[in-house]
């Protein structure tokens, strides 16, 4: 068998697993779309940065979509791994590389499904335009994915057990969805918690896919202001350096931290 047969076979088995788990599937699709009904209907008809302010939400639930998948991931992870399912198949010939591609590839796969759905509601419901660059907001889901993924991995290893997962991505999730501007501008955060918020993984992710979405320079809008000047491509991609450098960093950080903290059998003691 080819490493692509390995990886589609543990594509399938998580697909599957995910679905039929009620609990994975409130919390990795339903929820970021049930909070932005709830959230982003009643801003309908309102503006922020010069753009409709329920769009402008919206956007930032498809953020919100790449750490619900982390919560997922990070679960799916432990629980694989002490029901000796990782162990047994690393010493198969199946590739470790394909182990994790098959999963993590169903959990990107899932977010697809989330942008679509919460694309259109903004798009038929809300009347927000269609995406002004989408190269760059496929890169920001990409990158954004790629580091709440390599985070799973890596935390999975400092995740006693299952049951104790969510007591490690709870407060991951709780940090990126009240503290990356996912509901509100990171301005209207005390100003002491701006900086800090703007380098949490998910802020420079929220923040370009709305630049990627509006064709505007976000970072600095209120709901007070005035609206955002439009930029063109080229100058979409320099707003949206900064933020990706962050992305990176994150992204070294998770691959850093996954080679020293995770394990292929279960945590003992």
């Amino acid at each position: 068998m080819t490493w692509f047969s390995y990886a589609r076979g543990q594509f399938l088995l998580s697909w599957k697993v995910f679905w039929r788990n009620r609990r994975s599937t409130f919390i990795g699709f339903l929820l970021p779309v049930l909070l932005n009904l709830v959230v982003a209907a009643p801003l309908r008809g309102k503006e922020i940065g010069g753009v409709n302010a329920a769009g402008y939400t919206t956007v930032g639930f498809i953020g919100l979509a790449l750490a619900t998948s982390f919560v997922n991931l990070l679960t799916g992870i432990v629980a694989r791994r002490d029901e000796l399912v990782l162990k047994r198949l690393r010493g198969t010939e199946v590739p470790p590389t394909a182990i994790f591609a098959g999963q993590l590839g169903s959990g990107a796969a899932v977010v697809l499904l989330q942008v679509l759905v919460l694309g259109g509601v903004s798009v038929g419901w809300f009347g927000t335009p269609l995406p002004a660059d989408p190269l760059l907001l496929l890169l920001a889901l990409a990158g954004g994915y790629l580091v709440f993924a390599v985070l799973a991995v890596a935390l999975s290893g400092l995740t006693p057990s299952s049951e104790t997962a969510p007591l490690v991505a709870t407060p991951v999730l709780l940090l990126c969805m009240f503290g990356s501007g996912v509901f509100t501008p990171l301005a209207s955060l005390p100003e002491w918690l701006r900086l800090p918020a703007h380098t949490l993984p998910l802020a420079p992710v929220v923040q370009t896919l709305r630049t990627a979405w509006f064709g505007r320079e976000f970072g600095h809008e209120s709901w007070d202001g005035g609206p955002l000047a439009s930029i063109d491509l080229l100058h979409g991609w320099q707003t949206a350096a900064p933020q990706l450098l962050v992305l990176a960093a994150w992204a070294a950080a998770a691959v850093v931290l996954t080679r020293r903290l995770f394990r292929w059998e279960p945590r003992h003691g």
